[in-house]
């Protein structure tokens, strides 16, 4: 792949025009592999109007410039404002949008209740309740010959449903068997898709095209008037309990009303517009982030019926009685143990997002000149992208056979049918779940869901994929998803 002409005035900025769409991933990581995995994007001098600095980026795959930038010069590399105004409509000052005293603020509120033992209790009792009592009904109805099923969509009404209980304490009812229209994940999908078509377009024009309510820009505004309508109903009904019963089991988000002023009073928790941002950054983190891991690692398992074979005797194996006979369909099978126990299964996690993360790129703006540690220079106001899709694609990071779906390369073998899993391997080199201070405070949660999704699942059915998915491709958007779902046939399983 031949790097992109860099033309007077406009820069490279055609080539990046000609592949927005489903190859801009697989585009980004071989001009990546054929500069040694760190590459200078060069944009047109028009994006200066308008105050911008993002005329020129500095792409990498290069784990040495990640871990410089996350770890040892964190300061130097916040989210900036460049990024900030392109969220900012559907972020708002929210975790993922916020740097500094801000983003500390609210990190360590939602610490806390994280990694408190009541908070993962309940979060856990939520899965494994939400798998047998709302997820198998759905399949067994959908199950059959004659039915087919979008799973992705499946997995995000999974996730939002569950998430919507640990974190607000509201049940939100799209897991029903006939698969209702939700309006609110309709509209969320859409707002991150306009959104990431900010990031290609000079900020003067985007701002001019939302202050006139035209194309994509138009379609944002529409959703964020849903999006917003819900998260209303969501900060009224929190906070009417809150204040009949202040002393409630505590959800994340009636943590967050408990939060006195902080930042110099500018702060406020008991403020509409905070609330609403904690409550869809919290979704963006818990509901697209999984759902869109398990329909990209379904979609792989369709095409390597070994590793299939593999995870279902291991989930025999762990969950079923001695006799192997399934259990009722409402009963509970899961418990953190069973689940620690599953290790193929965290393997084969661990690499189908290696291939597919939920968050392929991320993007930092550069405070202050400096040199990265592959002898790359980076100046202020500059924009420092990492790509996590192509790290996962790089022979320099994971050998000859860094394409291949293959979940052993996580397992140390201590003997022939006994294995564990490779703890050698840095968070800088797989930042799935981000690395630094900015780490997945979520990640436990988020594998015990899709741990448990997965086992629920294969216990009884198999997941065909349609006829034409074979080749699918991921949509541009700043979460991976699956353009136009994955369209699959769920069959019961043969019993052993």
């Amino acid at each position: 792949m031949k790097n992109p002409t860099n033309w007077p005035l406009i820069g490279m900025l055609p080539a990046l025009l000609m592949n927005l769409g489903p190859q801009y991933y697989d585009w980004m990581t071989s001009i990546l592999i054929e500069n040694g995995g760190t590459f200078q994007f060069i944009g047109p001098w028009l994006w200066l109007v308008g105050g911008s600095r993002r005329q020129d980026s500095l792409v990498t795959a290069d784990p040495r410039n990640i871990e410089h930038v996350l770890r040892y010069n964190f300061a130097n590399y916040p989210k900036g404002p460049d990024f900030t105004a392109i969220f900012h409509d559907l972020l708002g000052d929210g975790i993922f949008n916020a740097d500094h005293d801000l983003w500390r603020l609210q990190r360590k509120t939602a610490s806390l209740h994280l990694n408190s033992r009541s908070c993962r209790d309940f979060a856990d009792a939520t899965i494994f309740s939400a798998a047998s009592r709302k997820l198998l009904p759905i399949l067994r109805h959908n199950s059959g010959s004659s039915s087919t099923v979008d799973f992705q969509d499946l997995m995000l009404r999974f996730t939002f449903d569950t998430i919507s209980i640990v974190a607000f304490g509201i049940d939100t009812r799209c897991l029903s068997p006939d698969l209702p229209k939700v309006p609110f994940a309709a509209a969320f999908e859409t707002a991150l898709e306009c959104t990431s078509f900010r990031f290609s377009t000079p900020m003067m024009s985007w701002k001019v095209l939302r202050c006139l309510g035209i194309g994509w820009e138009k379609n944002l505004s529409n959703a964020l008037h849903e999006i917003d309508a819900y998260v209303q109903e969501v900060v009224d009904d929190r906070r009417k309990a809150f204040t009949s019963n202040p002393d409630m089991a505590s959800d994340l988000l009636t943590c967050f009303l408990r939060m006195e002023e902080g930042n110099g009073g500018t702060l406020k928790a008991h403020d509409d517009k905070f609330l609403k941002d904690v409550i869809i950054n919290i979704l963006l983190a818990g509901r697209d982030t999984s759902a869109l891991a398990l329909a990209w690692f379904f979609w792989l398992l369709a095409s390597h019926p070994k590793v299939e074979e593999k995870l279902v005797q291991e989930a025999r194996h762990v969950l079923l009685p001695t006799n192997g006979e399934l259990p009722a369909e409402h009963e509970i099978l899961h418990t953190r143990e069973k689940l620690n126990q599953m290790v193929y299964l965290q393997a084969a996690l661990l690499e189908s997002l290696r291939l597919y993360p939920s968050v392929p790129t991320d993007y930092k703006y550069v405070m202050s000149d400096d040199v990265l540690p592959d002898g790359n220079q980076v100046r202020k106001g500059q924009q420092f992208i990492y790509s996590i899709y192509s790290m996962g694609r790089m022979e320099s990071i994971w050998g000859k056979d860094c394409l291949l779906f293959k979940p052993e390369r996580w397992l140390v073998y201590n003997s022939e049918n006994s294995y564990r899993l490779a703890s050698n391997v840095s968070p800088f080199q797989y930042t799935a779940f981000n690395a630094g201070p900015r780490t997945c405070l979520g990640k436990d949660m988020a594998f015990t869901l899709m741990k448990v999704v997965v086992s629920t699942i294969l216990l009884r059915y198999s997941v065909v994929c349609l006829p034409g998915q074979e080749k699918i491709v991921p949509k541009l958007c700043p979460t991976l998803y699956i353009k136009d779902g994955l369209q699959v046939r769920v069959q019961p399983r043969q019993p052993l």
